[in-house]
């Protein structure tokens, strides 16, 4: 099972002390930290969760009395993002010669891609990016919840307790979030518009 979070009570645990993996630290424009444990609790940071179908099915066993409500919905839902042009993910045809070594011409070439991105009105984003699979054929969709620092319900935390504002996450840091069920509905949804095949996906999840 692809689980990356701990849930402890109403408490969703998110662990940050990795700068490599499905949750990382991010800044607003997307980059990673790579000291993580080195960084300032800031407001200009998220937590970006690559969340799984995996984590969305513990969640919505602890968060929904029952799912019908939320799969009435998404089976509404009838665009998909996979379907539009700024899903496919391109390497330009133009190459650029930058310089030479050892015999070698190195190129430099520009890869393009496009990133969907939604803020729900708990200020959680969700950005949906479609990314290359392994052997590099056909894009498919990554999802990201992304949590800002100063979220109302998110506390960052480390091995000695509560880190304050401007402080360094120190070792063992993690996120602490609670999410309503009416938070992880909005994310939910928001999902499902990555491709029919996805939004089939969590119905399933959901279901089970």
């Amino acid at each position: 099972m692809a689980v990356k979070i701990k849930l402890i009570g109403n408490k969703i645990l998110l662990k940050l002390h990795n700068s490599q993996g499905g949750i990382r630290i991010a800044d607003e424009e997307g980059n990673h930290i790579a000291k993580p444990t080195q960084a300032l609790n800031e407001s200009k940071y998220y937590i970006e969760w690559m969340i799984t179908n995996d984590e969305i099915g513990v969640l919505s066993k602890h968060l929904f009395k029952t799912p019908a409500s939320v799969i009435s919905e998404m089976k509404k839902i009838s665009k998909f993002a996979e379907d539009s042009e700024y899903s496919r993910r391109t390497t330009k045809k133009e190459k650029e010669e930058i310089a030479t070594f050892e015999g070698f011409k190195i190129y430099k070439y520009s890869d393009e891609f496009h990133s969907f991105e939604k803020n729900l009105p708990s200020g959680i984003k969700v950005r949906l990016t479609f990314k290359l699979g392994d052997y590099g054929i056909t894009p498919h969709p990554h999802m990201y919840v992304l949590v800002p620092f100063n979220h109302k319900s998110l506390k960052i935390k480390n091995k000695d307790g509560d880190v304050s504002n401007k402080e360094c996450l120190g070792s063992g840091c993690y996120g602490e979030l609670i999410l309503t069920s009416d938070e992880l509905k909005d994310i939910i949804l928001t999902l499902s518009h990555a491709s029919n095949n996805h939004r089939n996906s969590l119905i399933k999840v959901l279901t089970s």
